[in-house]
């Protein structure tokens, strides 16, 4: 797999994906990090660890004004051999490195300098899935700044943080006695968020036996109210949904930037958008923190065994239930739900057009190229999934779909294995489905199914169309009454 694909959710299989190395025994010891500010924009960081071989590998992703990513914010990396030596490794690029005396050399630690200064670039997947400054503090995704190895698969880990008197840290991750923090998942440890810095104000709460932390920029704070009650109803209903949280604590973090968007992690998600809020902005956000939360339940627990064949599935299902969701809860209204549907339907036949003729699951390869495919797609593949078994089966059928799913969540899933159980579900419409959406170009095809299952669509060309709702009699309405039973309230 590409070092590329690492920086997103490929790393939710890091011990199967990543390349081979060998596999320290921890009998007990744990992965130690210490991350400790110098000054300025800079901090050092040093891992102490079991004897390990192989190469170390930071997140990278590269940029037309960070050509070699993540890693031309690193300098100064050392490996330490088992007679006590600190020797700079040879860098492969593509954030690795190897050790001097090649791969099958051992080394117990490591340390680098890292100069914070992720904002001098525009990163195409976000800020938030990098690192940026949050205020006079820092934000980092574990991934994109601690270098690992990764086959440290079955160790424990500790971060701990030497700052100045005056600064704190937050952190997805659970507190230890000493004021730091512990994991038991290289996941966990690197596709996560933490804060350090001065004048950090976390608020929590807690949903359903999960304690929420939100932390916000101080241009936001105004609005930090906001997001903790759309959190709670949106999440409260998540739990309603899929029968409980998949994580005892969870961490949402608010950034201010021109645009708004959001990425999710394992444990945290961050957003970002403009300040201050502006009201008719407020679809905007509120979509954007109910999908990025409900990555929790899809995407992060009902995960695929790539970072890639069921992108469609986990991004376009959050589109859809976020929706769904928003509207069942009265955050939006009627003509929201209508321009999200549109929205959706959009996306799919922009995306078949942009794309050309591949499948859902191929489009994920390259997700940020195919994003409108992908999306669109895979809401629409919801829609249509919930529409059918809601009129085969009755009522929340779809909904207990997704619980099965999540119940069965141990293990990643597989294409095969996701299909197979959406078809046992759904008597086979799942392949329908799928085989529809992927099957020879047809617009109006995607009209006709729209107005089958009681959402009229009419278009002109693919940028241009509208959609109504037509149950219990209605022609074409936005009126309530009308919406059908697997969309009301």
């Amino acid at each position: 797999m590409s070092k590329k694909c690492l920086a997103a959710a490929a790393l939710l299989a890091l011990t199967s994906t990543a390349v081979a190395q060998a596999q320290p025994s921890c009998s007990g010891q744990p992965v130690q990090y210490e991350i400790a500010y110098l000054g300025g924009t800079d901090f050092t960081v040093t891992a102490e660890f079991p004897a390990s071989a192989g190469l170390v590998d930071l997140s990278w992703r590269s940029s037309e004004s960070a050509p070699d990513g993540q890693a031309e914010f690193i300098s100064q990396l050392e490996l330490r051999d088992l007679e006590g030596r600190w020797q700079t490794p040879t860098y492969l690029g593509e954030g690795s490195w190897q050790p001097v005396e090649g791969a099958d050399a051992e080394y117990d630690a490591l340390r680098y300098r890292l100069s914070a200064t992720h904002d001098r670039v525009v990163w195409d997947i976000g800020k938030e899935e990098i690192a940026y400054r949050f205020d006079e503090a820092f934000y980092f995704i574990g991934s994109s700044v601690l270098i690992a190895n990764y086959g440290w698969s079955d160790c424990g880990y500790e971060v701990d943080f030497d700052l100045p008197a005056s600064w704190s840290s937050v952190a997805a991750w659970e507190g230890s006695e000493d004021g730091g923090y512990h994991t038991t998942s290289l996941n966990d440890l690197l596709r996560n968020i933490f804060v350090v810095g001065p004048n950090l104000e976390p608020q929590t709460m807690n949903l359903g036996g999960m304690e929420v932390v939100t932390l916000s920029q101080r241009a936001l704070e105004p609005a930090a109210a906001q997001f903790q009650s759309l959190l709670g109803d949106s999440v409260s209903r998540y739990i309603e949904i899929f029968g409980s949280s998949p994580v005892d604590r969870y961490l949402a973090v608010f950034g201010v930037d021109g645009a708004n968007d959001g990425g999710a992690f394992a444990q945290s998600f961050g957003q970002r958008m403009p300040a201050p809020l502006r009201e008719y902005e407020r679809l905007m956000w509120t979509r954007t923190l109910a999908h990025e939360s409900l990555h929790n339940w899809i995407g992060i627990t009902i995960r695929p065994e790539s970072g890639s064949e069921l992108q469609w599935f986990t991004e376009g299902g959050a589109d859809y239930l976020t929706g769904k969701t928003l509207y069942r809860i009265g955050e939006i209204d009627e003509d929201d739900m209508i321009f999200i549907l549109e929205g959706q339907v959009r996306r799919f036949l922009l995306g078949r057009i942009a794309s050309g003729p591949i499948s859902l699951a191929e489009a994920g390869v390259e997700k940020q190229r195919n994003r409108q495919l992908v999306y669109g797609g895979g809401a629409l593949f919801h829609l249509f999934l919930d529409a059918e078994m809601t009129a085969n089966q009755g009522a929340g059928s779809y909904e207990a779909l997704l619980r099965q799913l999540y119940e069965n969540a141990d293990e990643p899933y597989s294409f095969d294995r996701m299909m197979t159980a959406l078809n046992a579900a759904s008597d086979g419409s799942a392949s329908e489905i799928y085989g529809f959406l992927n099957g020879p170009f047809n617009p109006f095809a995607v009209l006709d199914r729209m107005t089958e299952i009681g959402l009229p669509t009419a278009a002109f060309g693919p940028d241009e169309l509208l959609v109504r709702f037509a149950a219990n009699g209605c022609t074409g309405s936005r009126e309530a009454a009308c919406m059908p039973g697997y969309l009301a309230r």
